[in-house]
């Protein structure tokens, strides 16, 4: 947009003038505005201003020395605000509206309600239950942080060359250890505690005793909020000293290492030998990890037969946003799962198209990125959990006025059994489901039924759930649909594309087996309607089945009963001459030439639209397939494996002076248009990359 000029502000202003200073109501709404963009001595001129509209901006703060003395209503919802502290300054403020910036909470309202006595509205709600609750909350904090002062400090307090020191250390020491409300409002209770700690030893250094003024309480009962929020995580670790700035704009809470504390060439790395090492997997504990080898020789750098598109990727950024502890030397920590949000298509109602949002999990922690400025929007974190696993889904919430709202939620769980459900756009987790008694390898949502959910666990069972639909106090309430029992770990989930309410397949340490799951029947636990089986070669006992997706309505790829292949096999024809038989040869189209590595878990993903296949390797190598000539194609004699489209290379890369040049990719996803693509390695590094 650029910055704020004379014309454009009297011709958005009302009523209409020549002069600035007889506007009263301003609209700069829609204009890609960022902070920077905002001409503080044109708006200060607006002195009879009284109703701002600055949404559907890009702004990261609302900027200081903004003198707006008659400002009443603010409206600032779909921006990128990251503090509403600013907004003190607009001491006649009555209104406002910051729905929709990713940083903000609902400790965010406390804060406005606490900064602001004139309010009465946020976000489009009455405050008066909010200000009652901030008063008390006041109240009592106020309490705990004075008695925290008498009983640890007043005694110690011996001279004046002291005090200063004294004052520093109680208000880090009151800010830790004085503790009140629910663990969710726990941001805007450390916020309040500094205040009042600051205030007393201020109070103290002038040799004056603090007076506080608590109003009297109305006579009304205020609900707590209920705690459901996890643990906040650390405060960010510096940067190395290659690592760049933090970009003007971006959210302290960016738990990022950026390209450049990476370095890399564009050059690939010379042939060498692959990496050895052990590797912990995420199914059953007891799995073993097998030796790698490289990829056959010649087919690196193999271009398919002409015709198929060539794709040209460049590495974006090459981030480390899951570390334990926030460490930067943190190379250990794998990572196992990512999705691309879904964007919402209200011309077609379906949740598919373009995004740059990616959701990845490991370690401890989930976080969600935007691809194009490599920024962690959001950071979840869980101490002692182990997150296997993410997926998406729109919900339609209803707001506390009754309108209706369409926002993703995202859903993580692994080890400790727990489905945890995040509403991104709000910045929280408002619920957990305890799923399982044993960790979750798999979750996936009904791409036809918004809040159907299906968990994979290792006690061999499949959990179909409606998670509901929350409330505006995010109270909602799930339920179990049906139980499926497998005979080994399920690891990976898909309802069949062409009948996603019918069939779930499943690709188990066993083999890959298909259940009915329609719930117009009356039995909610049952045993699998269908083992699939692939050919195998001389000697071959291996049935697991790692990789599981659709490229189409019908195509499945699979990957793991086969070493060094990924098999594409069509679901209908497949079904063709069952009859009523358990057991389904499935009817193979091609098979896709992969990496000869021993190694299991290495998960493929599909790319629908395109038309793609995916799978990293035990090099760091991500085999890219276009097989939209396959997906019409009948059975037919099977000929020598297709050779991948590209195999992207690992960049020459180093981390903290060491080399970085082998890794295990273990599963790499593209968006829908095919413009990113996200890998993830057992070192705790994510790698984007873009399409050219």
């Amino acid at each position: 947009m650029g910055r704020l000029k004379t014309p454009l502000l009297l011709q958005r202003g009302h009523p209409k003038s020549d002069r600035l200073g007889r506007i009263k109501k301003l609209d700069l709404s829609n204009l890609q505005l960022r902070t920077k963009d905002l001409d503080l001595k044109l708006l200060n001129r607006m002195k009879q201003l009284k109703e701002l509209d600055l949404s559907d901006n890009l702004l990261e703060r609302v900027p200081e020395g903004l003198d707006l003395p008659c400002l009443q209503v603010l409206k600032c919802s779909n921006n990128q605000l990251e503090d509403v502290t600013p907004l003190q300054q607009f001491s006649a403020l009555e209104e406002v509206d910051f729905e929709d910036n990713l940083y903000l909470t609902v400790n965010d309202n406390y804060k406005i309600s606490s900064l602001l006595p004139n309010i009465r509205k946020i976000n489009g709600k009455e405050t008066s239950s909010l200000m009652n609750h901030v008063k008390i909350l006041n109240r009592e904090l106020t309490s705990r942080v004075t008695a925290y002062w008498e009983k640890n400090y007043k005694v110690q307090l011996e001279s004046r060359t002291q005090a200063r020191e004294l004052h520093k250390e109680f208000v880090k020491s009151a800010v830790r250890e004085v503790r009140y409300g629910p663990e969710s409002l726990s941001d805007f209770t450390q916020w309040k505690v500094k205040m009042i700690a600051q205030q007393l030893v201020a109070s103290k250094a002038s040799g004056k005793e603090a007076v506080v003024v608590v109003e009297e309480e109305e006579e009304e009962v205020v609900e707590r909020d209920k705690d459901l929020s996890p643990e906040a995580p650390e405060t960010p670790v510096e940067t190395p000293a290659e690592t760049p700035r933090t970009p003007a704009g971006a959210s302290n809470q960016e738990y990022v290492l950026k390209l450049s504390a990476f370095k890399w060439k564009k050059k690939l790395p010379t042939d060498s030998p692959p990496c050895k090492r052990a590797r912990s997997s995420p199914p059953p504990p007891d799995s073993q990890a097998a030796g790698q080898s490289a990829p056959t020789e010649g087919t690196q750098g193999q271009m398919a037969p002409e015709g198929q598109e060539s794709m040209e990727l460049q590495p974006m950024h090459f981030l480390q946003c899951h570390s334990k502890g926030n460490s930067p030397d943190d190379f250990s920590t794998q990572l196992w799962a990512c999705a691309f949000e879904p964007t919402w298509n209200e011309g077609t109602g379906l949740p598919r198209g373009a995004s740059q949002t990616v959701a990845t999990c490991g370690g401890e922690a989930v976080c969600v990125i935007d691809c194009q400025t490599g920024l962690v929007l959001h950071r979840y974190k869980v101490p002692g959990e182990e997150f296997f696993t993410v997926a998406w889904t729109f919900l339609t919430l209803v707001t506390q006025d009754g309108r209706k709202k369409r926002s993703s939620v995202l859903a993580a769980a692994g080890r400790r059994g727990i489905v945890s459900l995040i509403h991104v756009r709000a910045g929280f987790c408002y619920g957990d489901i305890r799923a399982h008694r044993k960790p979750i390898a798999m979750a996936c949502f009904s791409p036809s039924r918004e809040t159907h959910l299906f968990t994979a666990s290792y006690n061999k069972r499949i959990i179909l759930w409606d998670i509901g639909l929350p409330d505006y106090n995010y109270h909602f309430r799930p339920s179990q649909l049906l139980m499926l029992d497998a005979s080994a770990t399920p690891l990976r989930l898909c309802p069949v594309a062409s009948c996603p309410d019918h069939y779930l397949l499943a690709g188990c340490e066993d083999g890959c087996f298909a259940w009915d799951i329609r719930l117009n029947e009356s039995q909610k636990r049952r045993e699998c309607e269908m083992e699939f089986l692939f050919p195998q070669g001389p000697g071959q006992a291996l049935k697991r089945v790692d990789g599981l997706g659709f490229v189409s309505k019908d195509v499945v790829a699979s990957k793991g009963c086969t070493p060094g292949s990924i098999c594409l096999w069509s679901w209908s024809q497949s079904l063709a001459g069952r009859g009523d038989k358990r057991q389904v040869t499935a009817i193979i189209l091609a098979e896709l030439q992969w990496s000869s590595t021993e190694l299991s878990y290495l998960t493929l993903s599909t790319c629908p639209e395109k038309a793609f296949v995916f799978c990293g390797d035990e090099e760091g190598s991500v085999w890219m397939y276009n097989v939209r000539r396959y997906l019409q194609q009948q059975q037919q004699p099977l000929q020598a494996k297709v050779a991948p489209t590209k195999i992207l290379r690992w960049p020459d890369l180093s981390a903290r002076g060491k080399k970085m040049n082998k890794t295990l990719i273990n599963t790499a996803v593209v968006d829908p248009t095919f413009t990113y693509l996200v890998a993830l390695t057992d070192t705790n590094i994510i790698t984007i990359w873009k399409r050219l």
